[in-house]
C-alpha cells in the first residue's frame, strides 16, 4: 500500500527549477528519519547516502524535485501579473487554473490565470492557443501598489495549485507535481524498506533544475561519480482518447529504452528483464524519442556511466492534475530494491560487457 501522507506531502511543496530548497529539506529529513546521511551539492541536489562503505559497485538513483511553473516577469498598473514559463508549458492547458505565488519571505498567494471570455470571441481567435507571453495572473486586486504591498516581486516563484485527489478507483491519484515528485516518493520508500539491509553502496540523488536542461543531475553525478545509475521519471501515458503509445497506467513499471538525449544499453535493459521476471515484477516499455531525463546527463559523465531510465506512466503531464496508478508505482519500488540486493561487482562486470 503507498503511504499516501508521505506522497501527499512531498507532492504538494512548492518548488519549480531553483526554487527546490524547501523539497529538499523535507526530503532530507524523511532520509534522517531512516537514519541515513545526506550530502548537498552546490546547485542544492540532495543525496541521501546509504552503505557507503560496504563492498560493491556504486548504485545512484536519481530523480528530480523540481516541478514546471513560472517566474513573476512584470507588474501592471493594474496589479496583473506576466509570467515566464519555467519548463514546458502548453498555454491551452493553463488559462483558468489556481497557482500559488510564494514570495521572498516565504508567503504564499493564490492567484488566477487569467482569460478572454468565450461569449464575442471571433473565430480565428477560439481556433487558436493564447501565446506564452500573453497569459497572466490576477489576484484579485485593485493595482500594482496593492501587489507590491504583498511583497510579491520580479523573479518570485509561481506554481500550480495543490490539489491532492483519491479517485473513484482508489488506484488512482491525481496532484500536481508528480513529475518527479513521484521519484522521489519512490526512493524515500526504497530507503524505508532497505532500511536494515546490507548492500552495494547506494546514492539517493533528488536533483535540481531537469526541466530546463537536467542541470542537478551533471552535478550530482559529478558529487557522487557513481558506476552504475538508475534515473526515475514520469512517461507519457498512451492510454486515453487524447494520447497514443504503448504505455498505459495498472501494467508496471516502464523500462525506457530511448528518448531524445539517452539511450538504455541492452545489457542493462537485459539485466533489468530478468530481475522483473525473476521477483515477478510488472513491466512494460516505452520507445519514446521525445523529451528526456536525467540519464541525458548521468549517463555521458566522466568515462561513462551505466545507466537507464525507469518510467512511470503519467496522464497529463505538465499540467496542474495528472494522475498515476498505485499499481505502477509499486512496482517500480519493488524493482528498485530488488536491484539494489542484487547487484555486486560481478554482475556489474557481467553488465558492463554487455552481457546479463
Amino acid at each position: 500500500m503507498m503511504n499516501l501522507e508521505r506522497l501527499e506531502k512531498i507532492c504538494s511543496v512548492c518548488g519549480i527549477s531553483s526554487f527546490e530548497q524547501e523539497a529538499g529539506e523535507m526530503l532530507a529529513k524523511e532520509y534522517e528519519s531512516l537514519g541515513i546521511g545526506c550530502i548537498r551539492d552546490r546547485l542544492g541536489s540532495v543525496v541521501g547516502l546509504k552503505c557507503v562503505d560496504a563492498q560493491g559497485p556504486k548504485m545512484m538513483i536519481a530523480a528530480h524535485m523540481d516541478e514546471v511553473g513560472f517566474m513573476v516577469e512584470s507588474i501592471d498598473d493594474n496589479g496583473f501579473i506576466r509570467v515566464r514559463p519555467v519548463g514546458s508549458w502548453w498555454s491551452h492547458m493553463v488559462l483558468g487554473q489556481w497557482y500559488t505565488i510564494v514570495t521572498r519571505e516565504k508567503k504564499k498567494y493564490a492567484a488566477l490565470m487569467g482569460s478572454m471570455a468565450t461569449h464575442g470571441l471571433p473565430q480565428e481567435i477560439r481556433n487558436k492557443t493564447v501565446a506564452m507571453e500573453d497569459i497572466y495572473l490576477d489576484l484579485g486586486v485593485a493595482d500594482r501598489e496593492e501587489v507590491l504591498s504583498l511583497g510579491i516581486a520580479v523573479g518570485d516563484m509561481v506554481a500550480p495549485w495543490a490539489h491532492f485527489e483519491v479517485m473513484n478507483n482508489p488506484k488512482y491519484i491525481s496532484c500536481k507535481a508528480f513529475d518527479d515528485r513521484i521519484g522521489n516518493y519512490i526512493m524515500a520508500e526504497v530507503a524505508e524498506k532497505l532500511k536494515d539491509t546490507v548492500h552495494t553502496p547506494l546514492y539517493l540523488a533528488n536533483t535540481v533544475q531537469e526541466e530546463p536542461g537536467l542541470r542537478g543531475a551533471r552535478t550530482a553525478t559529478e558529487a557522487v561519480h557513481p558506476d552504475i545509475a538508475f534515473a526515475i521519471d514520469t512517461t507519457l501515458a498512451g492510454d486515453t482518447p487524447a494520447n497514443h503509445n504503448i504505455c498505459s497506467l495498472g501494467k508496471g513499471v516502464v523500462l525506457s529504452m530511448i528518448d531524445s538525449n539517452s539511450i538504455a544499453p541492452r545489457g542493462l535493459v537485459r539485466y533489468v528483464e530478468r530481475i522483473c521476471k525473476k521477483h515477478d515484477i510488472p513491466c512494460q516499455y516505452a520507445v519514446f524519442n521525445k523529451g528526456g531525463t536525467d540519464s541525458g546527463n548521468i549517463h555521458k559523465a566522466f568515462e561513462g556511466i551505466l545507466n537507464m531510465t525507469l518510467s512511470i506512466p503519467i496522464r497529463y503531464m505538465h499540467t496542474n492534475h495528472s494522475i498515476i496508478h498505485e499499481d505502477d508505482v509499486e512496482a517500480c519500488i519493488r524493482l528498485l530494491c530488488e536491484l539494489v540486493k542484487d547487484m555486486d561487482d560481478e554482475i556489474f562486470k557481467q553488465i558492463s560487457n554487455n552481457g546479463a
